[in-house]
C-alpha cells in the first residue's frame, strides 16, 4: 500500500488525485473537489471523513469512522493532495511507519494524514459529494475485514508514539457545492 505514494517522475501536475477502485465518483465531484484543493494545495482535500478519538478507560487513540460534526482525517482513497508529499510519505517519513503499513497492508491513509498535519499543523478538508463515492456492485474491500478497525486503532497509536505527539487536527469545517442540491 506504500507504492500508492510513490513519487512517480512522471507525475507532472501538482496534483494528485489518489482514489481506490472502489470509489465512485462522477466528474463534477471530481472537478468540485479538485477546486477545493486548488484553494488550500498544502491540505489533504477529500471526500470521505474520519476522526480519532480519545478511549478513556484504555488510555488510548481510536480511530473512528462513526457520523460526526468533527474529523481529523480524510481518507486516501477519494482524495487529492499536493505531489510533494508523496515524496515525504516516500523519502522522509519515518521507515517504522512505512514498516507497519507494508505488516498490516492498511493504515496508509492514517500515515499519510499524520505526515501532512504534522508538517502543516492544518486539519485536512472534507468535501461533499453528490451522492455516495463507494462503489455498490464492487467485491467487498479490505475494511469489512473484522480486524480492520483493530489495526487502524493499533497504526494511529504506534504513530504517535514516532511522532511523539499527537499531531491531527480535529475541524468542523466542510465544503459543500450548492450545485450538487439544484436540479438542473
Amino acid at each position: 500500500l506504500n507504492n500508492r505514494f510513490l513519487p512517480w517522475d512522471e507525475i507532472d501536475t501538482e496534483a494528485i488525485l489518489s482514489i481506490d477502485d472502489d470509489a465512485h465518483l462522477r466528474h463534477d465531484e471530481i472537478m468540485f473537489g479538485f477546486r477545493v484543493w486548488r484553494e488550500a494545495r498544502d491540505r489533504i482535500v477529500g471526500f470521505p471523513g474520519r476522526y480519532h478519538a480519545w478511549d478513556i478507560p484504555h488510555q488510548s487513540w481510536l480511530y473512528n469512522s462513526n457520523y460526526s460534526c468533527e474529523l481529523s482525517m480524510v481518507l486516501t482513497g477519494a482524495a487529492f493532495f499536493h505531489k510533494y508529499y508523496a515524496y515525504l510519505y516516500s523519502y522522509v517519513m519515518p521507515q517504522a511507519i512505512r514498516d507497519m503499513v507494508d505488516e498490516y497492508i492498511n493504515c496508509e491513509d492514517i500515515a499519510m494524514n499524520f505526515l501532512v498535519s504534522h508538517l502543516t499543523r492544518k486539519p485536512p478538508i472534507k468535501v461533499t459529494s453528490r451522492w455516495t463515492f463507494r462503489c455498490p456492485g464492487c467485491p467487498q474491500a479490505l475494511s469489512h475485514d473484522d480486524s480492520h478497525f483493530h489495526e487502524r486503532h493499533k497504526c494511529i497509536n504506534f504513530f504517535v508514539k514516532v511522532y511523539g505527539y499527537m499531531p491531527l487536527l480535529y475541524t468542523q469545517f466542510r465544503v459543500d457545492s450548492v450545485l450538487f442540491k439544484t436540479r438542473l
